[in-house]
Formats: structure tokens, sequence, C-alpha cells
């Protein structure tokens, strides 16, 4: 079905109002309904996502038992096709589509709500009395309220009566944005990018709804059997004597547990693909150590590499080459790198949407293996997290850096903790692709573990993420303070996560 629809002579306050939008929709599947609101005329970003496909319709299910279309004023009102059940209708208020501006809102037919991420969810099922969730991607403890964390998941599951039957629904969208859950009850989005792309799907059960959404995002991967044990991991333990001591203390107690991490304190002064010569001087042989025992040994990389040498002004190779390979996150102007500050001081960022980053990571990891063998990877910081607000050099005053709506995201700008948004990847503006930075790392890291693990089974987590990293990697909550609050809320959040297709 395609429609075009005609602005309405209402305009909104942000200005920049869309005149003519296109309507597209489609049954994908017997039980997915995909419909698509975008300017035709103007070329808006889109995400690029590599596993969900273009299904052609099934005719077997026409597009009228589930879809209805109404004019003057415009909605949309889908229903269950066996009983006619409304399950999401968008009649309530007007679509506003703007330039910077999106807002739909829906009814739906229960309280029953489930999802939207990523956020610490004191209770699994949400809240409907006005309470909203905003979505982008952001390095923020996990210690409550209702601020956005590490992922970017605009999906909820509405369990719609005690008969079990339920639906999903999913809007492929990466720009920030909030959800506001009311207590008609109802749902608004609000979204300063990108289009409306909606999935809407339809299961008896909660888990048919999640089988459906996994087969649109990528299906999960099954894990190592040694994954599934116990594992070990701590914030600076400070030198390999002490990592050592750790494990025999549990050795000695004959705890089972399987897997021991190490975070950024092994590298040499806190920099990618090195190791500390002093403190760490016998990391090379610690997989070892741990095999012995039928242990493992995973590591951290961040995506942030430092700019300045190594210690004792040594170069920094892997610096070096990123450079020359240009696989940097660029300023606005698309030519200079643009500098940030994280762990090791002065950074630049990789741009994991261009090509010529997946080769150098992909390069500077299997290069790093031959001196640490480990068993997996783990990596960190990548919503992009920038201790300097944009850049060392500061952001420009435009309409990317500053919107004229910016939804209620944890800190005052949008460039807080991360990147300027008029920063330049292949993928488009910061502005549009922020939330798919630890996603395209995560596809990035996955292609440097297959070059050096072959078919071997082994583990990639993630911190930040997106709807599809599941295919290839497991995520864990965050930085937890490792206490009761902490515990408690990491029920929710391993539920939720169950529901977005990273079950580990």
């Amino acid at each position: 079905l395609h429609a075009e629809l005609e602005e309405n002579g209402l305009s909104f306050y942000v200005g920049g109002d869309i005149q003519q939008l296109t309507l597209h929709a489609e049954m994908q599947t017997s039980n997915r309904l995909h419909f698509k609101i975008f300017d035709a005329k103007s070329k808006r970003f889109e995400v690029p996502h590599e596993h969900i496909p273009t299904v052609k319709s099934d005719y077997t299910s026409p597009i009228s038992d589930t879809l209805e279309i109404t004019n003057n004023p415009f909605g949309l009102t889908v229903r269950r096709k066996e009983n006619k059940k409304i399950l999401f209708d968008t009649t309530m208020a007007p679509l506003v589509f703007a330039d910077q501006y999106i807002q739909l809102s829906a009814r739906l037919p229960s309280h029953n709500i489930y999802g939207l991420g990523e956020h610490v969810h004191q209770r699994f099922r949400h809240d409907t009395n006005w309470r909203t969730w905003p979505i982008f991607t952001r390095d923020a403890f996990p210690n409550g309220g209702t601020h956005n964390l590490y992922g970017h998941y605009p999906f909820f599951l509405c369990l719609e009566d005690e008969s079990g039957k339920s639906f999903g629904v999913f809007l492929l969208n990466s720009n920030a944005m909030e959800v506001t859950l009311q207590p008609a009850p109802a749902v608004t989005y609000r979204t300063i990018g990108g289009i409306l792309d909606f999935y809407i799907m339809f299961g008896d059960t909660p888990e048919q709804v999640v089988q459906e959404f996994v087969e649109l995002i990528g299906r999960p991967v099954i894990p190592a059997y040694w994954s599934l044990g116990f594992q070990l991991s701590r914030w600076n333990y400070g030198n390999l004597t002490e990592v050592k001591a750790t494990v025999e203390r549990n050795r000695a107690v004959d705890l089972p547990y399987d897997i021991q991490y190490t975070d950024i304190d092994y590298m040499e002064d806190k920099k990618d693909f090195t190791y500390d010569k002093v403190k760490f001087r016998e990391l090379p042989q610690f997989a070892d150590y741990l095999h012995e025992k039928g242990q493992r040994y995973i590591l951290i990389l961040d995506p942030a590499i430092a700019t300045s040498k190594r210690v004792g002004d040594t170069p920094y190779d892997s610096y070096d080459r990123g450079t020359a390979k240009g696989a940097w996150v660029f300023e606005s102007d698309g030519k200079t790198p643009i500098v940030g500050e994280v762990w090791p001081g002065e950074t630049v960022f990789p741009d994991y949407t261009s090509q010529n980053c997946i080769d150098w990571w992909v390069d500077e990891y299997e290069r790093f293996y031959q001196e640490i063998k480990h068993d997996a990877l783990w990596i960190d910081m990548n919503e992009v997290a920038n201790f300097q607000k944009g850049s060392v050099k500061g952001c420009v005053d435009n309409k990317l850096n500053y919107p004229p709506y910016t939804p209620k995201i944890i800190d005052e700008v949008m460039y807080s903790k991360t990147l300027c948004m008029d920063a330049k990847q292949a993928w488009g503006d910061h502005y549009d692709v922020h939330s798919l930075y630890g996603y395209s790392m995560v596809l990035a890291s996955e292609k440097a573990l297959e070059r050096v693990f072959g078919s071997n089974r082994t583990l990639l987590l993630t911190r930040s993420s997106f709807p599809g990293v599941g295919k290839y990697s497991g995520h864990w909550l965050g930085d937890n303070g490792a206490n009761w609050n902490d515990i408690k809320w990491a029920i929710p959040g391993m539920l939720e996560f169950g529901l977005f297709g990273v079950p580990y």
C-alpha cells in the first residue's frame, strides 16, 4: 500500500514542517506488519541495518485485515485480524512531522507494557502514569532514575489481555527520542530525526512476538558452553600479581568459576593494543595459566585511541596506522579527525561505519592477539563516551549541536559526554548515527574475532547496543556498584534484554 499525505495547515513551534509525506505499508509475514512514513522528496536518514531485509509482501494476508487508514485528520489503526481488536490507534492525536521533530501517539489496548531501553527500570511492567523515557546511548551509571543509558531500544511488548495474546512495536529509528507512556493507555513518540519506520509483530504469546522480532533483527548467537559458567571481573586489580592471587584464592576453596577478566589497568598507560610491561609483565602467559585449570581469559578494548606516544616516547603504532588509513570520525569538514579525551588523555575515535576503519580494527586486533593470547573480547565506552563536551575545541552553534527540541536525555546538551553532533561518519552525521556507534563496533569486532578465532567458539560482550547486536554479542548491564539495589534492578534489565533479542 502506498499513499501520499498532505500537510493539514497546522504548524509546529520548532519549524521546518514537511508539507508532503509518503506512507508505505505491507504485511511482511502473516504476523508482521511494516509501515513507513517518510519524505519522498528529500533524503532523510534511515538506519542501514545489516540484517533487516526487504521482504516481499505476503499476499495471502491482505493488509486491509490489519491496517485501516483514516483521513482528515490522518491516522492509522492496527487491528488483530482474527478478532478485529484495536491494538495501535494513532487517530487519538495528530501526526507532527518536521525536519527535526516528529511526534506520533497511539492508543494501546492495555497497561501491560514491557521493554523500551536502555534504562534502570525498577519494575518489569511499565508505569503508564505519564512516565517519559529518553532513548539515546549515553555513558552513565545505572543508579536509578529515568535517565537514558548505554543502549537504544525503541521496542516494547504489550500483553493484550489474560489470554496471553501479545504484540510488539519496534520503531527503527536511531535518532535521539523520548517515549511517554500515558494512562489512556497510550504511547507518544518524539524523535528529532530520521523517519517513522514501524514494525508491528503479532503473537498468541509473548514468546511468539519475540520470535518474530528476532527473525527481523537477527537471531541471537548461541554462546559457547564455557561462557555459561561463573565469571569474575572488577575495575582496577592493579597488577597481574593481584589477579593471580584472586584466581588462587578461588581455586583454593574449589569455587568453580570459568572466566577471569582484566579491565583497562592491564594496558600500558590505558592504551588499546598495549600491555603494561611492568605491572602485567607475564600477561602473554596468563591465558595458558588459566587454561591449565580449564579456565578462560577475557580482556577489554575501548574505542578511543590515544594521540600521544607510548610511555618512554616510543611510537604508538596503532594510532599511526589508523591515521594513515583515515580510520577516525571527522569534524564537520569531513577531513580533520575530531579529538576528545578518554582514559589515555587526548584521543581520536574510530569510525566503525567506515570500511577503512574496519580493516584497521581487524588488523590491530590480529596483531595484538599474537602478543596476548586470550579467549574472547569485551568492548566498552562505545556509546561513544568522551570526557570532553563534544571535542577539545567544543562544538559550533548549529542546528545539529543545538536542535530546536532536545529530548529529556541525561545531560543539558546533545553532545555532553560524547561527540559533536555535526561530526562526520561514513553512515552520516553523528546526530543521526550516534546511537549506532556500539552496534557498528560490534559488527567490526565480529569480523576481528572471525579473523583470529575462525570457527572456534569465542564470545563478544558490548556495553552499548542497538537492536540486532544479539546476533553476534552479549551485553552486560553496565557499571553497577555491586550493591543490593543494583542486583535487584538487574532482574528487570535481564528480562528486558531477553525481549530485545540479547538473551546473553
